[in-house]
């Protein structure tokens, strides 16, 4: 059987394989954003996702001990690595105390920042060559804006994962901030439409219309976003 699904949330992935475990389909191969299953007995195997230090990578050390504690590694993509263990074997937990999650947490949140600069350079590039009248550029603005808006909403999730995780150890952490609205990347895919779509001199009028409402949106994404963060200040 084959699924497919973009995951940004490793937790998120983890569950939604384990759910798929528990309904007799277990996870064989993943290939950018397509999952392989084969059938197996309900709930057969547990699933995690793991966060490697090298890309496309994991070490022997790495290979060994997950050997040894009957773990195996199912697919690497990137930086993640799936894994599992037959659920007859008990809980399966990585993580299981609070300085190894921290630093488990803290390492994807570094990830994530440093393609964030990544997309927002490239985002400005984008910019720079559309008004420099580069028509196409336009729509790789708001592709790539929809990737800026998906890696900030990672990296502020990941702050309230890592701020619960200190609370839970008895350290002062940084205030938790809201997600990104959902309203701003659905006005960029708005856009995308419109700038791909609707280039005919027939469609002038509804294309206006289209970047207008666009644009409604992500300013409106842009507030409630705002007065999100400053509720969880107060």
């Amino acid at each position: 059987m084959l699924r497919f699904r973009i995951y940004m949330d490793k937790d998120r992935e983890t569950a939604w394989l384990n759910r798929m475990s528990e309904k007799g389909w277990a996870m064989t191969r993943f290939f950018m954003g397509f999952y392989w299953f084969a059938a197996c007995a309900p709930g057969e195997y547990l699933y995690q996702v793991d966060f490697g230090r090298k890309f496309g990578l994991v070490t022997k050390e790495y290979r060994e001990f997950m050997e040894g504690i009957g773990v195996e590694i199912v697919q690497t993509w990137g930086f993640w690595i799936i894994v599992r263990r037959p659920a007859s074997e008990g809980a399966f937990e990585l993580y299981t105390d609070l300085d190894s999650a921290l630093a488990h947490y803290g390492s994807i949140r570094k990830m994530f920042r440093v393609g964030l600069a990544v997309e927002l350079a490239c985002f400005f590039m984008e910019l720079w060559a559309a008004v420099s009248g580069f028509a196409a550029g336009w729509f790789f603005v708001c592709l790539i804006g929809l990737v800026v808006a998906a890696f900030l909403n990672m990296n502020m999730q990941l702050n309230d994962t890592i701020a619960e995780l200190k609370e839970r150890k008895g350290e002062p952490a940084e205030c938790c901030s809201r997600r990104v609205s959902p309203l701003v990347p659905c006005g960029l895919l708005l856009n995308s439409i419109a700038l791909l779509f609707l280039n005919d001199e027939a469609w002038h009028g509804i294309k206006l219309g289209t970047q207008i409402a666009a644009i409604v949106l992500m300013l409106a994404g842009i507030v409630v976003t705002g007065r999100g963060r400053k509720r969880q200040g107060r």
